[in-house]
């Protein structure tokens, strides 16, 4: 029985060939003649568009299993992911109550009311395509190279979106930025709305009456101008990766950064909730570092009155400051000088360890002088 078999394929190979073969033909023929009609306004026929319906959806499952799904701190996530879309996303998706811009209806395909649509896909899901996009739609892959944990805190703000009305919505999308300042007609009719939007900061980074919207965000007041200064400028540079902060940072230029950093470091320090679970070995961490592992003390650099261009750790939320540890010990910030020598820093530090630091400086009061009442409590 396997001779005939045999010989039946090897008959059949030379037209399965030849079948391939005019199917390429045929295709490149189609291509160069130019008669199919690539226009957005002509639609897509029937079964090309069930043909592409069918290879996203299947690319997207398939490509998604592998995802691994962190714990998300659903209530902490949603005013930062709600704040990103109102940035990024609303242009083309729209926001609850509000109409598709025809500009962007006339896309093919339409931009997705996510808040019909995000609800047909599993978290996974949701992670896989804001993470990396999907060709031929314009849905762009996520900017900020490697920051996944920025991608999460997207996918908690879809996974809330579904039940979010208009007062919903927008209490959560423009965070600290209460007082919308209307530009006058005759500045819109001359000017147009500005390129920037005035409420970009305040969507998510503390006010002089209120702390940031969320505590995987930094509290940014008080911080020394020549740390914001320079960090402004990684994030316009694309030095620093952030899908949050490079929207914003690129439209900056000089003149924006020097004021921006002038008013950050006039507000009065923000206070963060205060951490839960403080251990003598965040303290000991602070002050001392760990000399087996060659872990400097934190306050070396990060304590009152030292290097300006460093950021004041005092005071910042256990979830920011353990999150960014772990974006440094990834190699993520590794492009800076800055970046590089936390990042050597980071990769030497247990998840333990960076828990315990986080958890002493977010238990310190931003306007102290932390390293001296922490070394005088050691002493004793």
């Amino acid at each position: 029985m396997a001779k005939p078999v045999r010989r039946r394929l090897r008959k059949l190979l030379p037209w399965a060939i030849g079948l391939f073969a005019g199917g390429i033909v045929l295709a490149l023929a189609i291509a160069y003649s130019g008669i199919f009609n690539i226009a957005a306004s002509a639609g897509h026929p029937v079964l090309l568009e069930w043909l592409l319906t069918l290879g996203k959806e299947r690319s997207v499952i398939v490509n998604s299993k592998p995802v691994d799904v962190p714990d998300l701190d659903i209530a902490g996530l949603v005013p930062l992911g709600a704040a990103h879309f109102q940035g990024g996303c609303a242009t083309c998706h729209r926001t609850p109550g509000q109409k598709l811009n025809p500009v962007y209806g006339q896309m093919l395909p339409s931009p997705p009311d996510l808040k019909v649509h995000a609800p047909m896909w599993t978290r996974k899901q949701l992670f896989w395509m804001v993470r990396h996009g999907i060709q031929f739609t314009g849905m762009p892959a996520w900017s900020g190279d490697g920051r996944d944990d920025e991608v999460w805190a997207v996918v908690a703000f879809l996974e809330a979106l579904p039940s979010m009305n208009t007062v919903d919505y927008l209490k959560y999308a423009s965070g600290n930025s209460k007082d919308i300042i209307a530009a006058q007609a005759g500045e819109v009719a001359s000017q147009g709305r500005p390129k920037i939007n005035i409420t970009a900061c305040s969507r998510c980074h503390d006010t002089d009456n209120a702390p940031p919207t969320s505590p995987y965000v930094p509290s940014l007041g008080g911080q020394n101008k020549a740390y914001l200064k320079r960090t402004l400028h990684e994030y316009h540079s694309d030095l620093r990766q952030s899908g949050f902060m490079e929207l914003i940072a690129v439209e900056l230029d000089s003149e924006h950064i020097n004021n921006l950093a002038d008013y950050y470091a006039s507000l009065k320090p923000s206070v963060s909730k205060p951490a839960q679970n403080v251990s003598s070995e965040g303290a000991m961490l602070a002050v001392h570092g760990d000399l087996s592992h060659k872990i400097p003390a934190c306050l070396s650099c990060h304590g009152a009155n030292k290097r300006p261009d460093y950021p004041r750790l005092a005071g910042q939320s256990e979830q920011y400051i353990k999150q960014q540890l772990l974006v440094l010990q990834r190699g993520i910030r590794a492009k800076t000088p800055y970046g590089a020598i936390m990042t050597t820093i980071a990769k030497r530090l247990t998840e333990q360890q960076m828990g315990a630091a986080a958890a002493f400086f977010a238990s310190q009061s931003p306007t102290e002088r932390t390293e001296h009442k922490t070394g005088e409590g050691l002493r004793q």
